[in-house]
């Protein structure tokens, strides 16, 4: 009965940066240009300056994993080559001055993971090459300690694209998914980080009422270890105890997003992730 899915990103061609560094760093580099070159500007050979770990190669056969204080979302691009294209499609979205007036600003408690106590906006949105995931990026929110809930913004941009509607909409068009990420740790570690997730989302004992339902989706990026599927959605699953909360992939109130890419897991719990298109984004070129 569980839900299992894979997605195996595509490969693209990334450079090495030209001198490794021989300490370990705890923050990559921000990205930079802010402003996205116009379609124009655009070429094959342009290269765009996406942060990495340096002295790391995201063909490594052993990629180290993502620093477990990320949080933000996973991105994947239409073509391959496009990758970097999406990744600095999603910074700019989230650097709108009119985006983070209305979702970022601290008496917006609806984006903070927990209205009332300290809440910590996000300033800017950073785009990290996955190590041993050259199809993805990750788009970390700064400052680490942010508490703004990167579930909420990705839904935000999801339904702004429905509005507009997708021949309109053009301020994604290499972006494919915007995955939410709520917390990242070594793949080999998920349990650890669900029993973290699961304690957060499903709380027990809960108020007595009708079951609350979920389920459990796993997909892959390159992963570094080929998981099973389906024993990962069980184990997961298995964490959630108490008996007001019931497994169901028909009628599912909550999806427990676990995504491996590289040497990472990666996980969050959102509602609605189906009336969401499951994250994708629409585009002139894209439909769901």
């Amino acid at each position: 009965m569980w839900a299992y899915g894979r997605s195996v990103s595509n490969q693209v061609e990334i450079s090495k940066p030209e001198t490794p560094s021989k300490k370990k760093q705890r923050h990559t580099h921000p990205l930079t240009p802010r402003r996205f070159p116009a379609r124009s500007d655009m070429s094959s050979k342009r290269t765009f300056k996406i942060a990495m770990p340096e002295g790391l190669d995201t063909h490594d056969t052993s990629p180290p994993p993502l620093p477990s204080w990320l949080k933000g979302f996973l991105v994947t691009s239409k073509a391959p080559s496009d990758v970097r294209r999406a990744g600095l499609e999603v910074t700019n979205i989230l650097g709108e001055f009119f985006f983070k007036l209305a979702y970022d600003d601290v008496d917006v408690p609806a984006s903070m993971v927990k209205p009332g106590s300290t809440e910590v906006p996000y300033d800017t949105a950073e785009a990290i090459l996955v190590p041993g995931s050259p199809g993805t990026v990750f788009v970390a929110l700064r400052p680490d300690e942010c508490t703004v809930d990167p579930v909420f913004l990705a839904a935000a941009i999801v339904e702004e694209a429905d509005k507009v509607g997708a021949e309109g909409w053009t301020k994604t068009a290499h972006t494919q998914r915007i995955i939410p990420v709520e917390a990242v740790a070594p793949e080999m570690e998920y349990l650890t980080l669900a029993k973290k997730i699961v304690d957060t989302h499903f709380p027990a004992p809960r108020v007595t009422g009708d079951p609350v339902t979920f389920a459990v989706r796993y997909e892959e990026h390159s992963p570094s270890v080929h998981l099973r599927g389906t024993e990962v959605c069980k184990n997961i699953a298995d964490l959630v105890t108490d008996p007001s909360y019931k497994v169901d992939l028909e009628h599912l109130m909550r999806t427990i997003l676990v995504i491996v890419a590289g040497g990472s897991v990666m996980m969050s719990v959102v509602e609605g992730y189906d009336k969401l298109h499951r994250f994708h984004i629409h585009s002139k070129t894209y439909t769901a």
